[in-house]
């Protein structure tokens, strides 16, 4: 089957109904990206013209060169990824320009959060699409005054403060080749992903049809993985194979696994974000991720409840079961990148300060109100009084139908 292509870039019904709730991926055409300064400023045109994708214009990339950006080695694999190490971005440049940079693929690069810290703006590089803008993982884009939108924020050549890990706006570039391996994303997210420079081939897998291999682990690569190949296709797997091309943008839905490889030289931006009609998805996820962290550490519990006994707390609960939990919480924090008060904080301050395109607040708030059940059902409720607290802060914030 293909994959459908919405006929908007707006956040409409078309696109909550028929892919945030079903969460199925679509691709918007590359007029969603045509008016982004970067790809004016990023690409070279091809040679011929009229031979295919652009070219990547590396010395408009020196102006982050500075930069000190995560490098993947797609030639040396590491467990279920690529070995990796951090470099200033002009050395990988230099690579790439005299040969010698074959399977260096800059992955996960902050380059938009490095921006801000510079004194610019998102706007410099890129717009997203209104229908990816309800995004209550990330800062609201912002775009650059009048008297500046082509003129690029001059960088410092000191190398720049690193950008928060907790921004999730990626930059990518890497020759034809390099690929990231199976793999889902962060937090049951949502993600996009534009083409800004050259072409690229995803393979894509609703949750319970991604290919494994004989002891039931997720395979590295589908294109060495048995029969599947290079050929996974879209009749008898479940599953996409999409040829995505320059200045298309791409949506992966919530839990999908996706591999993606190169074909020509590439520069892409991505976002990792979720929004109200994810929420119970996070919710699930969340908690398959804290049974896992519960089960790693059983041997501390045993050696909580010996410690404190069976002493209560004022409000009811064990005093060894609420140790118990904040230890747990505080390695899922380490484990997952939040724990339930990160996850709750953040949906309050969407509230308070929600995006500009969304679902209708009637239904988002539903949303909503079917997490909380979710998470009231848990013991966690109970026992993590402080979560409890943010929770019903929430649900004040919803009004009176609550």
């Amino acid at each position: 089957m293909p994959m459908p292509v919405p006929e908007t870039r707006s956040f409409t019904i078309d696109i909550l109904t028929n892919h945030l709730l079903p969460n199925t991926p679509f691709l918007l055409a590359r007029s969603s990206t045509s008016h982004w300064l970067a790809r004016a400023d990023w690409a070279l045109p091809s040679s011929p013209p009229t031979a295919g994708p652009s070219r990547p214009n590396l010395a408009a990339l020196r102006r982050y060169a500075h930069h000190v950006v995560p490098v993947a080695d797609t030639r040396a694999r590491e467990f279920s990824e690529f070995a990796r190490a951090e470099r200033p971005l002009g050395e990988v440049l230099d690579a790439w320009e005299t040969g010698r940079g074959e399977g260096l693929y800059v992955k996960d690069w902050h380059l938009v959060a490095e921006i801000e810290q510079e004194g610019g703006c998102a706007g410099e590089v890129y717009e997203p699409p209104n229908c990816l803008r309800d995004d209550w993982l990330n800062p609201p884009f912002r775009v650059p005054p009048a008297s500046t939108a082509s003129a690029p924020t001059t960088p410092t050549t000191a190398p720049a403060q690193r950008a928060s890990l907790a921004d999730f706006r990626f930059t990518y570039l890497g020759p034809a080749g390099t690929f990231t391996p199976l793999h889902r994303d962060v937090y049951a997210s949502y993600s996009w992903s534009a083409n800004v420079v050259g072409r690229k081939v995803w393979w894509l897998f609703p949750p319970g049809d991604e290919p494994r291999d004989a002891r039931g682990e997720t395979v590295f690569d589908v294109r060495a993985a048995g029969g599947l190949g290079g050929g996974v296709n879209n009749d008898g797997c479940g599953g996409f194979k999409v040829l995505q091309e320059e200045g298309e943008v791409i949506f992966v839905p919530s839990g999908w696994y996706h591999q993606v490889v190169n074909v020509d030289f590439c520069s892409s931006i991505n976002h990792n974000f979720f929004s109200s009609p994810t929420l119970p998805r996070i919710i699930a996820s969340m908690s398959q991720s804290q049974l896992r962290v519960e089960q790693s550490i059983a041997d501390v519990r045993a050696l909580i409840v010996r410690r404190l006994g069976s002493g209560i707390d004022p409000d009811g609960v064990p005093a060894w079961e609420r140790e118990w939990g904040q230890e747990v919480q505080d390695l899922l924090v380490r484990d997952a990148g939040w724990g339930w008060a990160g996850f709750w904080n953040t949906v309050e301050r969407n509230i308070e300060n929600p995006p500009a395109h969304g679902p209708p607040r009637a239904q988002r708030d539903a949303f909503i109100r079917e997490a909380m059940d979710a998470y009231r059902s848990r013991r966690d409720y109970t026992v993590l009084f402080d979560v409890r607290a943010v929770v019903e802060r929430v649900a004040g914030l919803l009004g009176s139908a609550e």
